[in-house]
């Protein structure tokens, strides 16, 4: 009897390294992958959910698959983060090791865009900065001879295809400029939202301290396929 549990005991321990060898195997197929379909700088964080993962594997189905990248260059946009969580993700083991083609029945993602991408397309002299835990513009503004220290806070949504970014609150050191509308349309932006990385479609978006998040949703993901690479 105690030889059959150290059997039994053996061969769980042999099944358990085996079930992480190929989790881990599975991950970093994955993730190498996307970086070569979407040119990335680094590979991006995999991590496939659900144990163990042996039975998963077998019958090509998975309950939940994360994929976190770093820097990402969409459209000549720099997406800073972009976060998915795909589900109803399938498959097959021998595929996912000989061929591109990873498909899953839903994601939801979020994205990050850095005040960076907004503050390029700000008039010259105009920053975003952190101030008391929000997001506001502010600099000189110039307008032919004259200039002008303003600041703002800034309001964003999307409409049709594009992020509009609105300022707010505007505080304006002096009235050469012409009054508070001239100032209110410069420092107004809308900027087109470049195409998502694995389909995804922009549902929300909203300011936050550190640039601005974009909440994003799509069914029938291709994590991995013949998809184009960003660019």
């Amino acid at each position: 009897m105690r030889k059959f549990l150290v059997f039994v005991i053996f061969v769980l321990i042999v099944v358990a390294v085996a079930d992480r060898g190929l989790h881990y195997a599975a991950e970093s197929e994955i993730a190498s992958r996307v970086e070569q379909q979407y040119e990335m700088a680094s590979e991006p964080e995999v991590t496939i959910g659900g144990f163990p993962f042996l039975t998963q594997a077998v019958s090509g189905e998975y309950d939940e698959i994360r994929i976190v990248t770093g820097a990402i260059i969409v459209d000549s946009v720099q997406l800073e983060r972009v976060n998915v969580t795909a589900r109803d993700v399938k498959a097959p083991l021998s595929d996912l090791m000989t061929q591109p083609s990873v498909v899953a029945g839903t994601a939801e993602a979020k994205v990050t865009l850095p005040y960076s991408e907004l503050q390029k397309r700000l008039p010259e002299g105009i920053v975003i900065e952190n101030e008391n835990g929000k997001p506001r513009m502010s600099g000189d503004l110039a307008l032919g001879q004259y200039s002008t220290p303003v600041s703002a806070d800034l309001q964003v949504s999307v409409e049709d295809d594009s992020i509009v970014v609105t300022p707010s609150e505007i505080e304006v050191g002096q009235t050469g400029l012409g009054g508070m509308d001239i100032v209110e349309q410069m420092l107004s932006l809308q900027v087109p939202v470049p195409e998502m990385p694995f389909g995804l479609e922009v549902k929300s978006i909203e300011a936050l301290p550190n640039g601005v998040e974009v909440m994003a949703e799509a069914r029938d993901v291709e994590l991995v396929g013949t998809s184009p690479a960003a660019g």
